[in-house]
């Protein structure tokens, strides 16, 4: 047994070296970066163990690759050939200590990452994207997805996709709705129809978000509330609205108005056999003087077990974020996402659900209030954002 050392720019081309001379019979021992005096860069070398006793060489050459133009261009190619016979060479001969190993497979990551970076790019530089995924990237826009979200979601269903540039509209919208599905999280309504203890919800939120519309709709719903003895506290300094005294006539949900903070308390306790109190927070701009600390002696009150945080879709973003910004000190629980009627742009809804990560409780599509909400479903928002891009 010799041992031997070749050089090249890389670790597969120092070993291809190796294996044309010696054949595929050879042992790699180490590898390491060393200075090429003649240039001044950095190469790589390796030692290989070769048994010469018999003089005889077998012949190896690189395996070949049958070349697709369609799918892979000529320098992807070669570029994916060195690396399987990099790793082919490695899982048939067993380095001599553990350290080696360790340190080859190392360089075999660092390799392959750098492939993997150079495909991304090569991608990321394939302009314009074919017909079909184009339409779909500029609806997607249009229903309210910011461009850069948009954007990573077409192309990355562009890659994946099995049928490539000749895929379907419909076939890209089943592409991009198992990728939307991990942005969705939904409140599980269970923990709040099938408790055996009193459940107390704070519903909070912007003047004009739809609370008190929003509170009527969970105690009337037959899948979230309807079921249950509710009462629902209005805080509204002028007293309960008249929509909030014709749904109690008509639900036979118990109605009461707090006219003082120091009565909140003890209406509490005289509510304590319902299995559902709602207290709906009178709306407030967010930035009032002393806002937060408001907010916070009622939550130290009413000790609910939820916090709802009532988010109108009609508004715009920037306003929306800078008032969920101030009532996220509270933390929530759950989101209720109101006026979906109201608003073209239903992309926001997953802006919303990065920004905020709150699970959606329900939500409100209109005014009527035993009809106009929606559970918290996927189908829900699917049909809402792909109406009429297939």
């Amino acid at each position: 047994m010799k041992v031997k050392y070749y050089t090249g720019s890389s670790l597969a081309e120092a070993i291809t070296k190796a294996k044309q001379e010696h054949g595929s019979d050879i042992i790699l021992l180490d590898s390491k970066e060393i200075d090429d005096t003649l240039n001044g860069q950095k190469i790589v070398q390796v030692s290989i163990s070769v048994d010469e006793g018999n003089g005889k060489v077998k012949a190896w050459n690189p395996p070949s690759v049958k070349k697709n133009p369609k799918q892979l261009k000529a320098s992807e190619v070669e570029t994916k050939e060195d690396f399987n016979s990099v790793i082919a060479n490695i899982l048939s001969r067993k380095p001599k200590t553990l350290e080696q190993e360790k340190k080859i497979l190392d360089e075999l990551a660092e390799l392959k990452e750098q492939i993997n970076k150079l495909q991304q790019a090569n991608f990321n530089e394939q302009l314009p994207l074919p017909q079909n995924y184009q339409q779909i990237l500029v609806g997607l826009q249009e229903k309210g997805f910011p461009r850069k979200m948009a954007e990573d979601l077409v192309k990355r269903v562009y890659q994946l996709s099995p049928k490539g540039p000749k895929a379907s509209k419909r076939e890209i919208i089943y592409g991009l709705k198992k990728e939307l599905r991990e942005k969705m999280r939904f409140f599980d309504l269970s923990a709040l129809k099938s408790s055996d203890k009193q459940k107390v919800i704070m519903v909070v939120g912007p003047t004009g978000s739809g609370k008190t519309t929003m509170t009527m709709k969970l105690a009337a719903h037959p899948k979230i509330l309807a079921n249950r003895e509710v009462a629902i506290i209005s805080t509204d300094p002028y007293g309960p609205s008249e929509a909030l005294k014709a749904f109690s006539k008509m639900s036979g949900v118990t109605v009461i108005e707090k006219k003082r903070n120091d009565e909140l308390s003890a209406l509490l306790q005289k509510l304590k056999d319902y299995e559902t109190v709602i207290v709906d927070v009178a709306g407030n701009s967010p930035f009032a003087p002393n806002f937060v600390k408001k907010m916070e002696e009622y939550q130290k009150i009413v000790n609910p077990d939820e916090i709802f945080f009532v988010a109108a879709l009609n508004t715009d973003l920037d306003d929306l974020f800078s008032a969920a910004s101030v009532y996220m000190l509270l933390k929530p629980t759950g989101l209720l996402l109101t006026k979906m009627d109201e608003s073209m742009r239903i992309g926001k809804f997953f802006t919303l659900m990065e920004e905020l990560e709150l699970p959606v409780v329900a939500f409100g599509d209109g005014k009527r209030i035993f009809i106009d909400i929606a559970l918290p479903e996927e189908s829900y928002i699917f049909e809402k954002v792909f109406e009429g891009l297939a």
